[in-house]
């Protein structure tokens, strides 16, 4: 069954919410279980409005819980399942709200365990849609990023699944690079100077190890699962980017990739898609925040905004008519692009597209 547009985003906001109160709960902040009940009430709630327009249920704006369920279960023969647990939903969601008085968190966990039940169910069930394929991936808001996960997903569904992979790990490095603080190489291994091979040797295996901490380190601050991470290593390939944003994967010591089930695709890309959100709602204020943009141009066709200007051009996205593109300072140009920024990025756009417009 086709959905709108319209409605699939209101089903990807609902998906969003619930992770949203699950990660709360699991948090066990003052009012977790609270505020989890309240998140878990408006997704659940946002899936049956979906389903109930879907089908031009006949409910008021302003109708209660258990009317729209009652609506729906008067479309056919198909029924909502998870009644009870959604009755318990709604009475807990009322008693915080209303009255202050927060459930256990016991309670809470059952009723998150019995959604992720609900969800899935009444999504194949009235709307033939698999839960799993709703993806978060636009929220992510760094276009580069979306790119690759997007290419993952699609590859996925082709059985393509070392390629996926690869575009994952692609896809993570990318946005890593974007939101986590680094050791600039400038910072790194003094000993290059004096030419001594065993030296710079030492230096780098100790380079690697601080390096290889701070990852660590870095994916803790922001609440990440090192186990799933070291897991998600194993895995994936290396991906080493170039001062001008480009990339090479490197496939293991064989240089060959493996031979993944699409179960580790799948873990693959959910574990990126978490981390990501992750970083992206706990990330810290950066130590050298970025200078004011120099310059601003107008489009005047629509271009491709690129990653570098190269015989492999990387398209990030187009650049629409009559959009004012950020513009870094003009000794970052080339003859023939000007250097924009995209998504806090450098990026390129060719002049002949653009007209000044400070």
């Amino acid at each position: 069954m086709s959905l709108s547009k319209e409605l699939l985003n209101r089903l990807v906001c609902a998906k969003y919410i619930f992770r949203k109160g699950a990660e709360i709960l699991e948090r066990g902040e003052p009012f977790a279980s609270g505020i989890s009940i309240i998140h878990f009430q408006d997704a659940a709630e946002i899936v049956l409005r979906v389903i109930a327009e879907k089908f031009h249920c006949s409910i008021k704006e302003n109708s209660a819980f258990n009317q729209i369920m009652d609506a729906i279960d008067r479309i056919d023969n198909r029924r909502l399942t998870h009644r009870s647990a959604l009755n318990q939903l709604n009475k807990a969601r009322v008693n915080f709200k209303h009255f202050g008085l927060e459930p256990r968190f016991e309670d809470t966990k059952k009723i998150k365990n019995d959604l992720e039940g609900f969800l899935p169910n009444s999504l194949r069930t009235f709307l033939d849609i698999d839960y799993d394929s709703i993806s978060l991936i636009s929220l992510i808001g760094h276009t580069r990023t979306e790119n690759f996960l997007k290419k993952a997903e699609s590859l996925i569904a082709q059985g393509r699944y070392s390629e996926s992979i690869a575009e994952t790990a692609i896809a993570f490095t990318i946005f890593c690079s974007n939101s986590l603080t680094t050791i600039h190489s400038y910072r790194r291994n003094p000993f290059q100077q004096f030419g001594d091979s065993k030296l710079e040797r030492w230096a780098e295996h100790i380079e690697d190890a601080v390096l290889n901490h701070q990852d660590q380190l870095n994916f803790i601050v922001h609440g990440i699962n090192l186990s799933d991470y070291t897991r998600f290593q194993n895995y994936t390939p290396v991906v080493h980017f170039s001062d001008a944003g480009t990339y090479e994967v490197i496939h293991g010591v064989s240089g060959e990739p493996i031979d993944p089930t699409r179960d580790i695709a799948i873990f693959c890309l959910r574990f990126a898609t978490d981390a990501i959100f992750l970083i992206k709602n706990n990330r810290l204020p950066s130590v050298y925040p970025m200078q004011e943009p120099e310059r601003r141009f107008k489009v005047l066709k629509r271009s491709p905004i690129i990653v570098w200007p190269s015989k492999d051009i990387e398209i990030i996205r187009y650049a629409e008519v009559g959009e004012t593109l950020l513009a870094r300072s003009e000794k970052y140009d080339t003859p023939e692009y000007i250097a924009i920024i995209q998504n806090g990025d450098d990026a390129f756009v060719q002049r002949i597209g653009l007209t000044s417009s400070d």
